[in-house]
């Protein structure tokens, strides 16, 4: 059970990273740019491009969300030597796509034209206890308007 449930935590890191999870860290991982982020999911300390930053706000749903589930299934924190993930984020900007009209808002209306930001996002988790290393990929594109999430 053990090792199926560290395989389970590396995919689930990498998916919460890329998914709603990552809605108020967007303004700020555009202030980011392109580069690689390493976040250590046990301490919640960030580097970006290798240089340490503030932790985004996805950085304590992802610690959080760990610590529940290493818990609930009876697998001491200290098993882990290691709970990483690494995100290649690449942004570019995208012509207004149509598919999208009516999904966001701003202040309560919806947006339906204008510039997106688009992101490919290259996601990687690592586990490590002292007898085996799990890792978790997933692959993401994400398009939304410019000006959104509004603050």
């Amino acid at each position: 059970m053990r090792r199926k449930r560290l395989q389970h935590a590396a995919d689930n890191l990498c998916q919460m990273f890329c998914g709603w999870r990552q809605i108020f860290s967007k303004p700020r991982l555009l202030a980011l740019g392109n580069g690689r982020l390493e976040i250590d999911a046990l301490t919640g300390a960030c580097l970006f491009k290798g240089v340490a930053i503030e932790p985004l706000p996805v950085v304590a749903e992802l610690r959080t969300w760990l610590e529940k589930d290493l818990a609930q299934h009876g697998i001491p924190r200290q098993a882990l030597q290691k709970a990483e993930v690494i995100v290649d984020l690449a942004f570019e900007s995208a012509p207004w796509d149509p598919t999208v009209s009516g999904q966001f808002f701003v202040k309560g209306e919806p947006i339906r034209s204008g510039p997106m930001h688009r992101c490919a996002t290259n996601c990687t988790s690592i586990l490590r206890t002292d007898e085996v290393e799990y890792r978790g990929k997933f692959n993401d594109v994400e398009q939304w308007p410019v000006g959104w999430p509004a603050a």
